[in-house]
């Protein structure tokens, strides 16, 4: 007969050991035991670590599936990204989300959670199905239908990018400061003599679309110059818009893109069309520059690593009871080659 289990006692038999296992080993209630193992309930600090070192003794693994019945949590937490059907989602915005989905995943596997990234495209309700504690939504447009969907089915909610509508007002967000962050690609073009301004956008309704645009028009008007801004028109190439605005009768002489692709499609356009950048035409764009390098183009650099990261991290503290402000992550300018030194 076997003696009485004890912190080193092993089971004889092969079968899985359970929560019913452990108990009977610590003499304890199996209530008791399972708040010692999920650090809940009223048990002293000496029960719950008598009650951890028989588990391990014992070879105790807690069943998942059990574990998301008694909590209510799954351990997985989403991240949606949208802007998937155009010309700039490939060139830009897919190394953009690539960036932001390696931060937060590092910070969330940091913090003991998974993250999955689930599709986000007009009509497609798979990520419904995955189940998961939370979601990260990216660059969140007006009358969103994910985050519409995700508050009605009570997920914790985070966003890159500034919700849009006032009843999500209260969802916490990280997001780039353009208002801050566009001055300073502004005031670069203004300080190599740039007077005839133009800002290239796209068609996407969302947060860092507006806060560009905002503060284009409110810098141009600090500045006592006309505004411009010339959008991609939905079904256009932005080498088409971009030849649009350069062939017009009253061509700018400076340009900001709100993204590298734009960027690019200035700079094509434009030898396309006979003007040299930088010498006729200098343009700026957003987007990412590795430390020490001379880009092609001058770029607003943004940190989608860290924004990434501050989501995730905003999402567990907002499942873990904490209620987290806006994170607004500051712009730098990396001067490059299609603006004048």
């Amino acid at each position: 007969m076997p003696g009485p289990a004890g912190p080193h006692h092993v089971p004889e038999t092969a079968r899985s050991v359970g929560i019913k296992d452990v108990a009977r080993a610590a003499g304890l209630s199996i209530t008791t035991v399972s708040h010692a193992l999920n650090g809940k309930g009223k048990v002293s600090a000496r029960s719950r670590e008598r009650v951890r070192e028989i588990a391990d003794a014992l070879g105790y693994r807690p069943n998942p599936a059990a574990q998301v019945l008694l909590s209510g949590r799954t351990g997985i937490v989403g991240l949606a990204a949208g802007h998937q059907s155009a010309e700039a989602w490939e060139r830009t915005y897919r190394p953009y989300y690539a960036s932001l989905t390696a931060g937060a995943m590092v910070e969330a596997v940091d913090r003991d959670y998974a993250l999955v990234v689930v599709p986000a495209r007009p009509g497609t309700e798979l990520w419904t199905r995955i189940p998961m504690d939370g979601l990260i939504v990216v660059d969140p447009v007006a009358g969103d239908p994910v985050i519409a969907e995700a508050v009605r089915r009570g997920l914790a909610l985070v966003t890159d990018g500034r919700p849009l509508d006032p009843e999500h007002a209260r969802i916490p967000y990280v997001h780039s400061d353009m208002t801050a962050g566009l001055p300073l690609a502004m005031e670069h073009l203004y300080g190599r003599g740039v007077r005839r301004t133009a800002l290239l956008t796209g068609p996407e309704p969302d947060s860092y679309t507006l806060d560009s645009e905002h503060a284009y028009a409110r810098w141009c008007a600090g500045r006592g110059l006309s505004a411009r801004i010339e959008r991609v028109r939905d079904g256009e190439t932005a080498r088409d818009a971009a030849r649009r605005l350069l062939a017009s009768g009253d061509r700018p002489d400076g340009v900001h893109a709100l993204n590298e692709t734009y960027g690019e499609a200035l700079s094509a356009a434009a030898a396309e069309l006979g003007i040299a950048v930088p010498d006729t035409l200098q343009v700026t764009a957003a987007g990412d520059a590795e430390p020490g390098t001379r880009p092609a183009l001058t770029l607003l650099t943004l940190s989608p690593r860290r924004i990434g990261a501050l989501c995730a991290g905003m999402l567990i503290d907002l499942l873990n009871g904490r209620a987290p402000e806006p994170v607004s992550v500051p712009c730098a300018l990396v001067p490059g080659g299609s603006t004048r030194d």
